[in-house]
């Protein structure tokens, strides 16, 4: 890379790449402080990269994704060039895959002020609107997909395309999918929307495999779907057994995140549990990948697998704000020759790497050491 970016909007991500070959990469637009905060994120990498190419999607929680809901809900607010290409995470499949999806999809839409309550349908829109009509290219991950922008290769290190009944991940979907179901019978208002959603089957067509195209034929398409239009997409006030079920959630989708190394020497961890990080690290250590220029932490700085001693970088970058930053783990500052937060250093600028293609060219303080 050339250079990399992260906006200050406290506990989300909002973070741009400018990579050597006149490309340049958004990844995630969002912040629990609010939609306008991550907007006003979105403008900083707007004014500092202008354009983006290709936008991507670690991670379908409203502190990754709100600012550009909030963005396409504003007239004024579009890229000059337009996004070629969009990426976001596939959902593995597991048993009751179906009714998981189908219960983060109504909460989505009784929680936050989304147009559907399902998010690859209402975030490929959103990219629709910002770039005014023009088409573009979209793709959900997996592990081990490679993907190409410009001449560097990102890799993609989770999810997997399946998960296990025994693993530990179905036990903690298996759970939210219980209290989702308590919260149904106390939530009239949740009923309704679970049934609406159940029997629009909207999202399975997020599930096929390959690049596939956006264009105004999809969105006519769309547009004959019935919406609930929010348009200033503001979290809504839940009661508490709602409010449960929606942190359950939650932490069953962190375990669904995307992880991803690219070879200009970024290892980005998204908002992986300890589990799914340990595995992602042993893989890499296996693959003999130790060093890398460039570590975003997972889960705002929080996140931490004692396999992640096995690592050196030189810098580790945490997006977060007040709420987090007590949380943040120590023990990234012992892996990292120099490690930053948004909430203590502001907007970070990351200068670029030694070289276009990183891993052979390591300064060479960085073998003495480490």
């Amino acid at each position: 890379m050339r250079s990399m970016y992260v906006s200050d909007v406290g506990d989300g991500l909002c973070m741009a790449i400018d990579t050597f070959f006149g490309k340049t990469i958004q990844i995630d637009c969002g912040s629990k402080q609010g939609s306008e905060v991550a907007l006003r994120g979105l403008m900083n990498l707007y004014n500092r990269f202008y354009n983006p190419d290709v936008f991507m999607l670690f991670h379908f929680h409203k502190d990754h994704y709100n600012g550009l809901m909030f963005a396409s809900s504003k007239s004024s607010f579009s890229y000059t060039w337009g996004i070629k290409e969009v990426y976001y995470p596939k959902i593995p499949n597991f048993p009751k895959k179906d009714k998981f999806m189908t219960c983060l999809f109504t909460m989505n839409l009784r929680s936050f002020g989304s147009e559907t309550g399902i998010m690859e349908y209402d975030f490929l829109k959103a990219i629709f609107r910002i770039n005014r009509g023009r088409p573009f290219k979209y793709k959900p991950l997996s592990k081990g997909d490679v993907i190409n922008i410009g001449e560097t290769s990102y890799e993609v290190l989770w999810s997997p395309t399946e998960i296990d009944e025994k693993e530990d991940t179905s036990g903690v979907i298996k759970k939210a999918i219980n209290d989702f179901n308590k919260a149904m019978e106390e939530d009239k208002r949740l009923n309704e929307l679970y049934e609406r959603v159940k029997s629009e089957g909207l999202f399975r067509r997020y599930f096929e495999e390959g690049l596939q195209k956006y264009s105004k034929e999809n969105d006519n398409e769309r547009e004959n779907t019935h919406v609930s239009m929010n348009s200033e997409y503001k979290e809504k006030e839940l009661p508490a057994v709602v409010k449960n079920a929606n942190k359950s959630l939650r932490k069953a989708a962190n375990h669904l995140s995307l992880a991803l190394l690219g070879g200009d020497g970024l290892l980005f961890l998204g908002d992986l549990e300890s589990q799914e990080i340990k595995k992602v690290i042993g893989d890499l250590i296996t693959a003999g990948k130790k060093k890398f220029y460039t570590l975003v932490t997972p889960h705002h700085g929080t996140h931490w697998d004692n396999s992640l001693k096995n690592i050196k970088c030189i810098y580790s970058i945490t997006s977060n704000g007040r709420r987090l930053c007590s949380h943040i783990k120590p023990e990234f500052k012992g892996i990292s020759r120099k490690s930053f937060a948004t909430y203590f250093n502001g907007d970070i600028a990351i200068p670029q790497s030694l070289s276009k293609t990183f891993h052979r060219f390591y300064p060479r303080w960085f073998y003495d050491e480490y």
